[in-house]
């Protein structure tokens, strides 16, 4: 299936859901205008990052007006948004999948970092598993953030249409490159070693002196890049992509063959 796909590199606003929501009905209506099928946004853009024991204030539930205000927007197409989601009198970092038909499933981030700068194990609970997620444009296999460093959440869905990665990746010293290139190199290893097309969706803007670098990217499954947006800024970019080429590649490809029958046994 070929279709277009856009990436919303944004600033949110930090602990403000209703200027974020604006803009992302914003992004959604220019996305869509321009043909897009699946609209990606960073993670937690309805929040902002460093929330700290805010997130009780900022957390939304399933059953929130605000994502049927979202669906409206959509026109048909399917939006990726990050949110710290309430259910039970638990909160989750969480990426909800949304189309015309309302919610179509909610990936709860697995593995919280603790460590550094980052202290999300003690605002928020961890997902439990790492599932696809059907949807108009195929199966979906999303990652936020930390996920990406973990192979489970590679080999439990090795046979995805596409990977979706979100994340705010920082920059800790502007002049080092390093961060940006390891979190390209990882975005990459969905094409790398299943030849599925994925999508890195990384925030900008700066919180509390912490720089987020942008740089998100559309991959083709054979691994090229499609789109790029730029450092530091904003970014609306757009690419198409075609799930099928996963099925030549694995066809004609020996290796890539193998690494689907390793996953799909190590996952299983």
């Amino acid at each position: 299936m070929r279709f277009k796909v856009a990436v919303a590199q944004f600033r949110p606003v930090l602990a403000d859901v209703r200027a974020n929501l604006k803009r992302h009905l914003e992004l959604i209506d220019r996305a869509v205008s321009e043909g897009a099928h699946l609209v990606v946004f960073p993670e937690l853009s309805l929040t902002g990052y460093l929330l700290g024991w805010l997130v009780p204030q900022v957390s939304v539930r399933r059953e929130e007006p605000l994502w049927e205000e979202m669906v409206r927007h959509l026109k048909g197409a399917v939006a990726v948004v990050g949110a710290v989601l309430e259910e039970r009198d638990m909160f989750y970092n969480a990426a909800v999948v949304l189309s015309s038909e309302g919610i179509l499933g909610i990936h709860r981030k697995v593995y919280l970092p603790t460590y550094g700068m980052f202290d999300e194990g003690r605002y928020f609970s961890a997902g439990h598993s790492f599932e696809k997620i059907p949807t108009p444009l195929g199966e979906m296999a999303l990652m936020i953030c930390e996920d990406a460093w973990h192979m489970d959440a590679y080999l439990s869905r090795a046979d995805a249409d596409l990977f979706v990665l979100i994340a705010n990746n920082p920059l800790r010293v502007v002049q080092d490159a390093s961060a940006v290139e390891v979190w390209h190199r990882l975005s990459s290893l969905p094409p790398t070693f299943f030849g599925s097309p994925a999508v890195y969706a990384n925030r900008a803007g700066v919180e509390d002196g912490i720089i987020f670098f942008g740089g998100s990217r559309i991959y083709e499954g054979n691994g090229a890049v499609m789109a790029e947006a730029p450092l530091f800024e904003e970014g609306l970019i757009f690419a198409e992509i075609d799930t099928d080429i996963r099925r030549a590649a694995r066809y004609n490809s020996a290796t890539l063959r193998e690494h689907l029958n390793y996953a799909l046994r190590k996952g299983s």
